[in-house]
């Protein structure tokens, strides 16, 4: 009995040190993701002294730690840990995703110049600008010119006109008629059921 009180104590103080440490692990990948690397670096060090590297958790703490390493401009620190893990870690997976992360980082980087680069515009106040000048320039340039003939297939949207029916004009307000459509189809509806 003693020595099952003794286990069971082992097995919850393992278990509140796994938690302590899960804790840890997503602090830094919540760090991480949000750019502030050095405290990334921190709970993700803290982790791994509560859990063994040679685990599979161990490993992925490692990998994660390497890759704050790496954006916190620690190169040869990142280098290192995916060596170490390559060398020395048990699980495949680890080594495996180890060795690719290192081959990626000590691939020869393209050199590209100014006039090569591809520039996004970021989606804020300045293209909501952009946006809204563009799209009030050809509204302009439509109703001065008259219809467009070349426009081209995509640019008409005809699902939305075929699922939209618009009545021809003036027979919307025209209550006598809708009062009869309705009336038509409640008779048309009865005569169904009666049928059946």
């Amino acid at each position: 009995m003693r020595v099952k009180k003794e286990l069971e104590k082992v097995a919850k103080e393992q278990a509140e040190r796994r938690a302590t440490a899960q804790l840890m692990f997503d602090l830094g990948q919540k760090a991480y993701g949000r750019g502030m690397y050095g405290r990334a670096i921190e709970f993700l060090e803290g982790a791994l002294t509560i859990i063994p590297r040679p685990t599979l958790f161990g490993g992925e703490i490692c990998i994660w730690l390497a890759m704050a390493y790496e954006a916190n401009n620690r190169h040869k620190d990142c280098i290192a840990l995916y060596q170490q893990l390559e060398k020395t870690h048990p699980c495949i997976s680890i080594q495996r995703q180890a060795a690719e992360l290192r081959y990626i980082l000590q691939a020869p980087k393209l050199k590209i110049s100014q006039e090569e680069m591809v520039t996004i515009p970021l989606i804020g106040s300045s293209y909501d600008s952009y946006a809204g000048t563009w799209s009030d320039k050809y509204k302009d340039k439509d109703r001065k010119s008259g219809p467009v003939t070349n426009q081209l297939p995509w640019s008409k949207d005809y699902l939305a006109d075929f699922l939209v029916w618009k009545p021809p004009s003036g027979l919307e307000k025209n209550r006598a008629l809708w009062i009869g459509l309705t009336i038509w189809l409640g008779l048309l509806g009865a005569a169904v059921f009666i049928q059946r």
